[in-house]
């Protein structure tokens, strides 16, 4: 199998090679076109030349005589022409040089000679095309040809050197991206390539491998995570669960109302995790199944607030409610109640005795928006891009006695993408975070 380099020094061989094939035959015939060009001019510099001679001849003799032929006859010897004079009645008066055999061969020019505005006759000047400068353009076009044919094969030979390097050089990022993508395959997550300078398709292709393989590593680090906190989260209330059953198969523990109780909250715990592990699940595969109603958010915000009274008043937490009756959305009520739920749960959860959490529903523009602030422990920044990860907790020890799974946040980030919500999150350590959330509107008005 050729490589990759291979096939682009051959293609960088044959495009260099093309183009000065190209420009060569394209210099030669140039240089044909010019020569003829030249020829011609020189041409025409020869009858100029003659007809002056003719014509100062005749005037310094008045008339045509013996020293005029003769210096007709030493330009026909020399030029190797054959010229004709003609008189005012188009008769020969005399010739000189020998006279063509196949006229195809030669062009002949008329000249007429004037002499103080009388036309005193005519030259017929018969020009050999094949022979006249036969010797001077092959030495020329030898010469040229030669030239360009030596030009040609350095630079045949450059072009040669210089693609298999450049070739090698072009193509090191994409066989150090297939290297490296074949250690990831083997499971090697920590490689990265080398950016190669320059801001191009190959640095970008580079650059994308690099962060794919990040996001791969960092989604290792979380299934890891998730596989011990399963785990953990699995094993405290089946532990519990097998505890308890044994003490009553046993009879150290006895099935009274209160140790069935305890019983049954560990049994809902771990339904619980099911459920949250079922909408995760849901909600990354895109099919969390919702119902479009007309719903005033501020209406399910006060109904879930409500209900969870007892629980901030059992954790001194002071909540408040800042609603606005312009904020009736499309959506399904009972998973927005779910998403009101598990924010108010993460907020209360992480403020301390005596802190605040406030839940604004209004529209301020075109949105409708839903805000959550706590006055809590707030969260550090780099755990900020990760936090609507399923099972990612910045500070895991304390999010485990607080009970949470780190999964709340996952299921609220489905919910409001499949309401075509956005959400943010904007957190500080020691200040409290605050989440926010603009819905599509829906266009319904209250009386």
């Amino acid at each position: 199998m050729k490589r990759i380099w291979v096939k682009l020094a051959f293609v960088i061989m044959t495009v260099g090679a093309c183009a000065v094939l190209f420009s060569s035959l394209l210099s030669v015939k140039e240089m044909d076109v010019h020569f003829s060009m030249y020829a011609d001019e020189v041409r025409n510099q020869h009858n100029q030349e003659i007809s002056r001679v003719a014509l100062q001849a005749y005037q310094d003799n008045q008339g045509w005589g013996a020293e005029g032929y003769h210096k007709l006859e030493a330009v026909s010897e020399v030029l190797g022409l054959h010229i004709t004079l003609l008189d005012q009645q188009q008769q020969v008066k005399n010739e000189w040089g020998k006279r063509p055999v196949h006229t195809s061969n030669y062009s002949v020019d008329k000249i007429p000679l004037v002499s103080k505005g009388v036309m005193i006759g005519q030259l017929v000047i018969s020009h050999d095309d094949r022979s006249a400068y036969t010797n001077l353009e092959s030495h020329f076009q030898w010469a040229h040809k030669n030239t360009t044919l030596w030009t040609m094969g350095v630079l045949l030979i450059l072009v040669m050197i210089i693609s298999i390097p450049l070739a090698r050089i072009m193509v090191r990022p994409v066989v150090q991206v297939s290297t490296a993508a074949q250690r990831v395959a083997r499971g090697n997550l920590s490689i990265r390539v080398p950016e190669p300078r320059g801001k191009d398709e190959v640095m970008s292709l580079v650059a994308d491998f690099n962060n794919l393989v990040q996001s791969l590593e960092h989604q290792e680090e979380l299934r890891k995570r998730l596989t011990s906190d399963i785990a953990h989260e699995l094993r405290t209330p089946l532990n519990t669960l097998l505890a308890q059953v044994e003490g009553m198969i046993d009879g150290i523990w006895e099935a009274t109302p209160k140790n069935l109780e305890s019983t049954r909250s560990e049994v809902l715990r771990l339904s619980r995790l099911v459920r949250d592990l079922d909408q995760v699940i849901q909600v990354e595969s895109g099919s969390l199944q919702m119902r479009s109603e007309e719903v005033q958010l501020s209406q399910v915000v006060k109904e879930v607030t409500d209900s969870m009274s007892a629980t901030f008043a059992r954790a001194q937490v002071n909540y408040h409610l800042k609603g606005d009756h312009a904020d009736w959305i499309q959506g399904d009520r009972q998973r927005l109640a779910q998403l009101v739920a598990n924010l108010l749960t993460n907020a209360c959860k992480h403020t301390p005795v005596g802190g605040e959490v406030v839940v604004t529903v209004d529209k301020p523009s075109t949105m409708v928006r839903l805000q959550v602030k706590d006055s809590g422990t707030g969260i550090d920044q780099k755990d900020i891009p990760y936090v609507f990860e399923r099972f990612y907790r910045g500070d895991r020890s304390r999010a485990r006695e607080r009970g949470g799974a780190g999964l709340g946040l996952t299921i609220v980030k489905g919910i409001v993408e499949a309401h075509e919500g956005i959400i943010s999150l904007d957190s500080r350590v020691g200040v409290g975070t605050t989440i926010t959330i603009l819905f599509p509107p829906k266009g319904h008005e209250i009386e």
